[in-house]
């Protein structure tokens, strides 16, 4: 009951402030209240707003397109001929058939289906409950409900997966893989721009030089050879020169590291490329020239107009950088042995668990479109040239 509580508690509080937001900016409410009007009509705040309201009229759509697209590629009968296939018992696998289309909102006409599937998947609070079906001692049917618990989102159960033999739900599968990939790939992203920003600055600053070939040779060599090559060339740098493990162990940081450096040596190429293309924009930029005829030295250009001007148009990669963190990389996870996120489509498709393959795809689609209007909104702040209008 605290659960629910608290859940529509905090629905309705997000309610409240948008209605209250909206009239605010309208004048219906404190019109004449400088303070109010200043915090709660501000042009971001409402720019927000909007684009967060876009966003989930996309949200809703691709929720709809993964409706109707899974119904297409797993049909019921064949991933009830999948997971219930004992032949000593074709009643029991009937009725473990019919329970899973009513856990998943499978059954029923399918306008029904797709309203359960949105009220599962939206975040209203909801009690879930697995069913167990199976033979008493007479020889009877008998149903017995347990491992129920509060949840704000049903993205369904999972079938015949590692570490889930008996089954269960795919929030207890897909989150804590997620935080496996976060947790290793935040670091990388540390390592990305740590190396990124300096090789492009670098780059930029001695255009044409030694260092600028050599970077563009190194960032050429990485877009010439396939991923999955490159990733074995510094598996046999990392693990075969330097001794580092070829096996993941989440005790063990040492094993942590291939992942890492691999991820971020390829990551840096892309980011210096971007930094050396904005920053070489901005040394043929007029303000620029301005600035070395008042006698301005390079160092002082550099700190105060180029660097400030050039990291304007990359600060909107931070977000989505920091959100992708918790998809992993398939090839990277699968040649390591980690067990995070990054494999759990190629998993689901496999395995033909329709539940866990839509919580992957709606997930990774609200991140990717999260990710976009936080870099808008951080653009938006750090960028003085933009101005809000209605």
């Amino acid at each position: 009951m605290a659960s629910y509580l608290i859940g529509y508690t905090i629905i309705g509080v997000i309610i409240a402030f948008v209605v209250f937001s909206i009239l605010v900016k309208k004048r219906v409410l404190f019109g004449e209240t400088v303070g109010v009007q200043k915090i709660f009509a501000h042009p971001l705040l409402h720019y927000s707003l909007r684009r967060i309201g876009s966003s989930l009229i996309s949200i809703a759509l691709a929720i709809i397109v993964t409706f109707f697209l899974v119904r297409l590629a797993y049909p019921v009968s064949r991933v009830c001929a999948t997971f219930f296939n004992n032949p000593k018992s074709p009643m029991v696998n009937e009725l473990l058939c019919n329970n899973w289309k009513e856990e998943m909102g499978f059954s029923g006409p399918l306008i029904k289906q797709l309203v359960t599937f949105f009220y599962n998947i939206l975040p209203f609070p909801k009690t879930l409950c697995r069913t167990s079906i199976g033979t008493d001692s007479a020889g009877g049917i008998a149903t017995t409900i347990f491992d129920c618990h509060t949840s704000v989102i049903n993205f369904g159960t999972i079938y015949n997966l590692p570490g889930f033999p008996d089954g269960g739900y795919v929030v207890d599968y897909i989150f804590p893989r997620m935080w496996v990939s976060f947790r290793i790939n935040i670091i990388s992203i540390v390592v990305e721009l740590g190396l990124g920003y300096p090789f492009g600055i670098l780059m930029a600053r001695y255009q044409n030089g030694i260092f600028d070939k050599v970077g563009k040779t190194y960032i050429m060599t990485i877009d010439a050879i396939p991923g999955i090559a490159y990733y074995y060339i510094w598996m046999a740098i990392l693990c075969g020169l330097f001794a580092l493990p070829r096996s993941y162990d989440a005790e063990n940081f040492l094993s942590w590291l291939p992942v890492i450096l691999t991820t971020g040596f390829t990551g840096m190429s892309g980011i210096g490329l971007w930094v050396r293309r904005y920053m070489v924009d901005e040394f043929n930029a007029d303000y620029v020239k301005f600035a070395r005829s008042k006698g301005l030295t390079e160092g002082r250009i550099m700190k105060i107009h180029i660097l400030r001007n050039a990291v304007v148009p990359l600060v909107r990669t931070f977000p989505s950088a920091v959100i992708g963190a918790l998809f992993g990389s398939y090839y990277l996870e699968n040649i390591y042995g980690i067990p995070g996120i990054g494999r759990a489509i190629i998993v689901a498709n496999n395995t033909y668990n329709a539940s866990l393959l839509i919580a992957v795809i709606l997930i990774s689609a609200l991140l990717s479109v999260l990710s976009y209007l936080l870099g808008d909104i951080v653009t938006a702040m750090v960028d003085p040239r933009i101005s809000f209008g209605n």
